[in-house]
């Protein structure tokens, strides 16, 4: 028996999933959320195979709860639904993920359904660095989308919790002993991601990578302070850490704050 999911934040559409899928005595309906975030803490708690997940949800939406999902250490199988994203709908076939265009047909269906037996089926003799591979499609796919379109929420793992940050509220992002630090208004969050990968999320924001192990939020800089050799450390509010300037980076650091 497969364990299921439904996620959308839309009632009729999640009734409507429901009922289609009832046909299908292989699944079971595990339960059924129209707040992605409760359904995150349901999944942490529960064994679950595949979720259906629609895309466009406020607060939260498909994309960032997939985000969340695929760093889980047994993730579930995520079955995008959607009314409108052609981009989507494309890029989701590269994988073991499918799509499901909204409305949703019995031929579409039958497909979906098909091919979640199979990889269910076919998870249990899968290698790991299979698996890897599948996150990692579907990780490439989730920065192009927030290179693509600015997030204005930034989904942060703390105490087994999801919270979700404005960008704005993210004072600056160091990196140390193999872990990226996000210090922000809400409080200080640990991500395994690379600053790299939250340099390419924030770039639509007023954030400047300012050393190899350093990205600062310009906007909430409180003090510039001239430093040896021509360099400068900076204090964001809220901190009294120093943060260097390395010498690369310091000819762009003074034209951004037109320093002379």
């Amino acid at each position: 028996m497969i364990k299921v999911l439904l996620i959308d934040d839309e009632q009729p559409a999640l009734d409507e999933l429901e009922f289609l899928l009832n046909n299908y005595p292989a699944l079971h309906i595990e339960g059924k959320f129209s707040n992605p975030k409760k359904a995150l803490e349901y999944i942490l708690l529960h064994d679950v195979d595949a979720v259906f997940l629609d895309i466009s949800m406020p607060e939260l939406d498909g994309f960032m709860l997939a985000e969340a999902l695929i760093r889980l250490r047994k993730p579930p199988y995520i079955i995008f639904a959607t009314a409108y994203d052609e981009y989507a709908i494309r890029a989701f076939e590269v994988n073991a993920i499918d799509y499901l265009l909204k409305p949703i047909t019995n031929d579409r269906l039958e497909t979906t359904i098909s091919r979640l037996l199979e990889v269910t089926e076919n998870r249990k003799y899968m290698k790991t660095n299979q698996q890897e591979r599948d996150n990692q499609a579907l990780k490439q796919l989730l920065n192009q989308r927030y290179k693509d379109n600015a997030t204005t929420r930034l989904p942060l793992w703390k105490n087994d919790r999801i919270h979700l940050v404005n960008p704005n509220d993210i004072a600056y992002v160091e990196t140390k002993e193999g872990e990226t630090h996000l210090h922000t208004r809400k409080g200080d969050f640990i991500s395994s991601e690379s600053l790299t990968h939250y340099e390419d999320i924030l770039s639509c924001y007023s954030f400047f990578r300012c050393h190899r192990s350093y990205m600062i939020h310009l906007d909430l800089i409180a003090e510039v302070i001239p430093w040896f050799n021509n360099t400068y450390v900076v204090k964001v509010q809220g901190y009294d850490v120093e943060i260097p300037i390395s010498r690369r980076n310091i000819r762009a650091f003074k034209n951004l704050l037109n320093i002379s």
